[in-house]
Parts: C-alpha cells; sequence; structure tokens
C-alpha cells in the first residue's frame, strides 16, 4: 500500500529554466555522484530554488578549479546554466567547509544522516527556504561543537515539521485528550504520541519518556542553535531516535542509510576507550 505521506520528485532542473539561463544560488552540498569519465552529479540544496541536481563537467580532474569548493557537507556560492537534461554548475566559491565537523566521524556520520533525509523527503526544484535554514543551522551547530546526536535529532524533527509531518507531542491521536505524564506512547502510524488507554494503529508503538517527550517539544518549538543546547540524557536520547527513525521510515517508506553509520560507531566508540 502507498503511504499517504509518499512525495514524488519534479524535474531534475528548474521548470521554468527559460526564464533562467544563467542564475546563481546559495547551496548547502547534500551529495556527489560520479558520472562519465571525469563529470559529477551534485545535489545541491539552495535558498533560492529548493533541492537541485546538477552538473559538474571535469569535476573529477586534478585541475578542476570548482570541484573542491563542492565538497558534500560545504556551503558554497555556485554560478549555473540551465542545461538539456541539467542544468551546470559553471562556477563555484565555498563559504563555509566546516573543518572541525569534518574531522570527527561521528559528527560526519550524524550529518551525512541529517543531509540523507533532507535528500529524500524534500522535493527537486521547489523552493524551501526553511528547510535551507535548517540545514545551515545544522552544519553551523556540529562545527561550534554541540552534542551531534542533540543537533541531528533536532534537525530531524524541524525537517519534518518544515515539510508537514510534524509528530503530535501534546494530545493523545486516539481520544485528543492532553498527554499526561508517564502514560504515552510514540505511535509512528499514526504520527506522534498515544496514551495508554488508546491503540496504537496497525504500527509499533514505542516507549517515550518524559524526559523524551520534553525534548521533543522543546525541539519543535525553539530555533535549532537554541534547541541543540539541551542536554539529554543518554536513554532519552535512545528513545528520540528510535521515535524519528521510525517517523522517517514510516513517511519515506525506506531506511536511510546514514543511520546505519551511526550505529556503527556508536558500536565502536566503547572499544575505542
Amino acid at each position: 500500500m502507498t503511504s499517504p505521506f509518499a512525495r514524488k520528485d519534479a524535474p531534475s532542473r528548474l521548470p521554468d529554466a527559460g526564464k533562467h539561463r544563467f542564475y546563481k544560488a546559495d547551496a548547502v552540498v547534500l551529495d556527489a555522484t560520479p558520472i562519465g569519465d571525469a563529470d559529477r552529479i551534485v545535489t545541491a540544496f539552495t535558498a533560492q530554488y529548493g533541492k537541485l541536481r546538477l552538473t559538474v563537467r571535469g569535476a573529477r580532474r586534478v585541475t578542476s578549479k570548482i570541484a573542491g569548493h563542492l565538497d558534500k557537507l560545504n556551503h558554497a556560492r555556485i554560478d549555473v546554466t540551465s542545461g538539456r537534461t541539467f542544468d551546470v554548475i559553471t562556477g563555484a566559491e565555498s563559504v563555509e567547509t566546516f573543518p572541525r565537523l569534518k574531522g570527527d566521524l561521528e559528527r560526519v556520520a550524524e550529518a551525512c544522516r541529517v543531509m540523507e533525509l533532507a535528500l529524500r523527503l524534500l522535493p527537486e526544484a521547489a523552493p524551501h527556504p526553511g528547510a535551507f535554514r535548517i540545514l545551515l543551522d545544522a552544519l553551523r551547530s556540529l562545527e561550534a561543537g554541540r552534542n551531534p546526536a542533540t543537533v541531528a535529532r533536532c534537525a530531524e524533527l524541524v525537517l519534518l515539521a518544515d515539510s508537514g509531518y510534524l509528530p503530535e507531542l501534546r494530545r493523545c491521536l486516539g481520544c485528543g485528550r492532553e498527554i499526561e505524564p508517564s502514560r504515552h506512547r510514540f505511535a509512528p502510524a499514526l504520527g506522534g504520541v498515544v496514551c495508554g488507554a488508546c491503540p496504537a494503529g496497525a504500527g509499533p508503538a514505542l516507549d517515550l519518556s518524559v524526559e523524551a517527550l520534553k525534548a521533543l517539544r522543546y525541539f519543535a518549538e525553539q530555533p535549532l542553535p537554541q534547541a541543540a543546547a539541551l542536554r539529554v540524557g543518554p536513554d532519552a536520547q535512545r528513545e528520540i531516535e528510535a521515535a524519528l527513525g521510525a517517523m522517517a521510515r514510516h513517511v519515506l517508506e525506506r531506511e536511510l542509510h546514514a543511520a546505519g553509520l551511526v550505529e556503527h560507531l556508536r558500536r565502536l566508540r566503547p572499544r575505542d576507550g
């Protein structure tokens, strides 16, 4: 059965490209894929035009002058020319490269998980300035040394919210009553919390402590840089990750690949000391 939350992507270029023969954009680089012998397809989330898949010709040649500015997780200003299938990046300049983030595997993994959610969740060629700010705030918070798991979970929640999928966190989705502390569960298939007296629907019902529920509400109501500074205990952190992972899985109808990398690094941490 197709989920009611399923989204379809628009074409991989601006729908009115004839009016935008040349254009500039502020971009966060979500992903990059080799194509042909020397080129690369870059998926960039732009402040002005939303998510775009763009060609970078000669990007894999050592002589390329712009490839380094378009590394994954970079914030860059790009010059674009409209093309037949994909628009083409003809110039790029790094604005922020986030060296502290990229020097820490856990931060990289959490950042990649957020970027993958944006990649899968957001349609192409549709302006989405709120999502651009969320991605940039998340990268800047990770660069500033905030707890990487807290930053990523906060970014995931507000990306879902900005796309119209904010979980219900205050009233039971079964009976509509205000949630009482310690008597609630998270039901991804219903889209939020249910009280202890109501069924959770066809999908799983996940434990969610009072601390985890309060943290989720705080994430939803505060600007990301402020919310990412919240101290969350390890048990509540695991509950939040499970709840948001299940919510994303329900909306996207697929797993996030980067979630496996995050979990792998987490398992390695005790052995590393």
